[in-house]
């Protein structure tokens, strides 16, 4: 197994993946990322500056899908900020007083601006993060308290389970685990097959023998997996540090995954995640990273953070002025012709590309925002 130590490494490895030549039937496709939506649904946070963020990330991608020749959206987990149920937060300047929310008006911010999506019909993927499970917040009253241990998935379920309006009866969504948490889908795009896997944080034993039967039903097709934590920003270790999040399950960490399901299966070329972001200086903060591992097979695994949570400069160029996010997605251009992925970084809110004409726009290198790979081995056909 080959793990590149940095990401100038991780790009060299150039032309030793390069599949074969170019087909006749050569284009481009695109692959949307959308990151942690949290602080756009967040009731605390002012509203309705996030939701319409949100909303507005969700039409561009609608609006630009013959531009950009768009094929497929994965959203990386946490959609909403509260969980589910009610939390109180003590009241600025009054001791003793609290303000009280419901976040049943996140999960609502979220599937309004989601139902853009989904009305398209796009094909698309979602995820849950840590937010989004039941009892993320504190509850009022006899509620479970704490956050952690995570548990139950209620709302999520409700809101974008298989039933979910977003998924049922859609060509495209292959089907979901028993627990509704995880769950599948298949597009064509440039020729090729592909399968996505959207798989809950810390995924289990039991949903990786899932995720297994799924990948052994579609052998041919290559596969992109997304799941809410995997790698961090900062340095290129997996992130393998949050046992607390699900204290006294089975539920596994990333090497874990890597160890038992990733690299024992060939065609998974792509692991998209979000949830680790550097704490903000000024409104800046970085949440991109780069690491690929070989497989057994000898194929690398491109695996891949995108996390704009800690950014809200916004158009006035003030820190604070945008929700946590601002706008920010991350989209994958596939050139079958000169079998390479382009990765660019673009912000709806602030109409421009981080990492262009040399800017260090989140505080790092510019190539984490803007850089190329090859075709990897998986899509050579």
């Amino acid at each position: 197994m080959k793990m590149f130590k940095s990401l100038a490494a991780a790009l060299a490895l150039g032309a030793a993946v390069i599949g074969s030549a170019a087909p006749a039937w050569a284009e481009i496709f695109t692959i949307a990322v959308v990151s942690d939506t949290q602080n756009y649904s967040d009731v605390t946070l002012p509203q309705p500056r996030g939701a319409d963020t949100f909303a507005q990330q969700m039409r561009y991608l609608v609006e630009t899908r013959e531009e950009k020749n768009l094929a497929f959206v994965t959203f990386v987990g946490d959609i909403v900020q509260h969980g589910d149920g009610q939390f109180q937060r003590p009241r600025p300047g009054a001791e003793g007083q609290f303000d009280r929310f419901d976040t049943r008006e996140e999960w609502d911010i979220a599937n309004r601006s989601i139902s853009i999506l989904s009305s398209s019909g796009l094909p698309f993927g979602m995820v849950l993060g840590n937010h989004d499970y039941d009892n993320y917040s504190w509850w009022i009253g006899d509620g479970p308290g704490a956050s952690k241990p995570l548990a139950g998935g209620r709302a999520w379920t409700f809101y974008f389970g298989p039933q979910s309006r977003h998924f049922a009866d859609k060509a495209w969504y292959g089907g979901a685990s028993p627990n509704g948490l995880n769950s599948f889908q298949t597009f064509t795009a440039g020729g090729l097959s592909f399968l996505h896997l959207s798989l809950e944080m810390q995924p289990p034993q039991v949903t990786l023998d899932w995720a297994q039967g799924v990948i052994d039903a579609h052998p041919d097709a290559a596969v992109i997996l997304t799941t809410h934590e995997w790698l961090k920003p900062d340095v290129q270790e997996r992130s393998n540090g949050y046992d607390s999040y699900f204290a006294g399950a089975d539920n596994l960490p990333p090497d874990q995954v890597w160890d038992r399901f990733v690299r024992k299966n060939p065609m998974i070329f792509m692991i998209l995640s979000g949830h680790n972001y550097t704490r903000p200086v000024d409104g800046v903060s970085n949440g991109e990273n780069l690491r690929i591992d070989r497989n057994d097979a000898g194929r690398p695994v491109y695996q891949l953070i995108q996390d704009y949570q800690g950014n809200t400069v916004g158009p006035d160029g003030l820190a604070g002025s945008a929700n946590g996010g601002a706008g920010w997605l991350r989209f994958m251009a596939f050139d079958t012709e000169a079998r390479v992925i382009r990765f660019y970084t673009y912000s709806t809110l602030l109409d421009r590309h981080a990492g262009r004409n040399g800017e260090a726009t989140f505080g790092v290198a510019p190539e984490r925002s803007e850089f190329e790979l090859p075709f990897p081995p998986q899509l050579s056909r």
